[in-house]
């Protein structure tokens, strides 16, 4: 497994029971570009600073990858330096780190137009190396300003000088300004153009909790709600998943809290009004316009699921037997509810991170561009 997705992928993140084509459709529609895998904004500064001193100097191909490479460790030290404790990728591993920033940063680049080559990594250093290299590919324009084209968006700001020495995520008022305009010009289709134009906070745990809710425009309003009503509703099926293994082992303190869990969940539903005037038939219009791809047997599982949850039978044998063929069907011989040996691995914990539609993610970056706005430090 990549060392990256080992530093930040929570055991009870994993999709146990196969609705991770439901959450990404909305997750991307909402916030474009983000990955479960970022942590910090500032990182979308970074990688394209990294980029263009590592292709410079005449540097072959090779020796940009290396340094590359080497100015990536360097900036994992000077985060640290800098005093940041959480959010550094690789901060564990350094120079054995094998999935760089730079990976898993370059789809949000490409999504954003921060860098307009569709290439891979490498495909981009060899292409940047080349025109640094042979002047003869630009234009007599260019060569007499002494431009070079790299593909990266020309108007972000330069790094600063201490950047591979000692650094922060904290952005200055010139970069924060640079990434809001990033974030605006996505359509305003989206919660991250929308929030980027209009938000003055990005505060609540889950979007359908932010402040300006009310302001979001009918359509946005409507796909925030959809959204909130599939996170209420669906939390009872991994619940109800870890209760049946807590169960198979005979774990009484297990059975016990998910027991307790499914209590809370129930009046969570209730009081959430998660079901009622629900439109499904709306819900799995968006969900198939966002995913044109969504398998006809996800649908239906949820549908399912969505059916016993109204009518009370979330904990009954219907409901186990849909939650048992529903995992064997996905994994086969590694099903832990049909295989004993399957349940090995399991640590009383699983598929049970609820669903925020990488609100947590989104925050984070429009919390970075609103402080460095401001001026905060914190």
């Amino acid at each position: 497994m990549m060392e990256v997705v080992k530093l930040f992928q929570d055991q009870g993140s994993v999709d146990e029971l196969g609705i991770g084509s439901i959450r990404d459709a909305f997750s991307d529609a909402f916030f474009p570009g983000t990955s479960v895998l970022h942590t910090r904004a500032r990182y979308l500064l970074f990688i394209p600073w990294l980029l263009t001193d590592a292709v410079g100097r005449g540097r072959t191909v090779e020796q940009s990858r290396k340094a590359l490479r080497e100015a990536e460790v360097r900036l994992i030290r000077a985060l640290i330096a800098g005093g940041e404790t959480s959010g550094v990728i690789g901060s564990q591993a350094q120079e054995r780190l094998k999935t760089m920033p730079s990976q898993v940063y370059w789809p949000a680049l490409g999504r954003l137009g921060l860098r307009r080559w569709d290439v891979s990594i490498d495909g981009y250093l060899r292409r940047a190396t080349q025109r640094t290299a042979r002047r003869t590919e630009i234009s007599a324009a260019d060569s007499e300003s002494g431009f070079v084209d790299l593909g990266l968006d020309s108007s972000l700001p330069p790094p600063p000088d201490d950047l591979l020495t000692s650094t922060t995520f904290r952005l200055s008022a010139e970069e924060a300004d640079t990434l809001k305009a990033v974030f605006a010009r996505l359509p305003t289709t989206t919660l991250m153009g929308w929030l980027a134009g209009h938000a003055d906070s990005a505060s609540g745990d889950y979007v359908w909790e932010h402040p300006q809710l009310g302001d979001l425009p009918d359509d946005l309003r409507n796909r925030v709600d959809h959204a909130r009503r599939l996170h209420h509703v669906w939390h009872g099926a991994p619940l109800l998943y870890n209760l049946m293994l807590a169960r198979l082992v005979d774990d009484e303190s297990l059975i016990e809290r998910y027991t307790s869990e499914t209590t809370e969940w129930e009046a969570e539903v209730a009081n959430a009004r998660s079901l009622e005037n629900w439109d499904r038939q709306d819900f799995w219009a968006l969900a198939k316009h966002l995913n044109p791809r969504l398998g006809a047997p996800t649908v239906t599982f949820v549908n399912q699921w969505i059916d016993l949850v109204e009518a009370g039978g979330h904990s009954g044998e219907a409901a186990q037997r849909l939650v048992a063929e529903r995992e064997r069907r996905l994994k086969g011989r590694r099903s832990r509810l049909a295989f004993a040996d399957a349940r090995e691995g399991w640590s009383g914990y699983a598929g049970l991170v609820r669903l925020d539609f990488r609100w947590s993610v989104a925050s984070r970056f429009l919390g970075d561009v609103l402080a460095g706005l401001e001026g905060d430090a914190s």
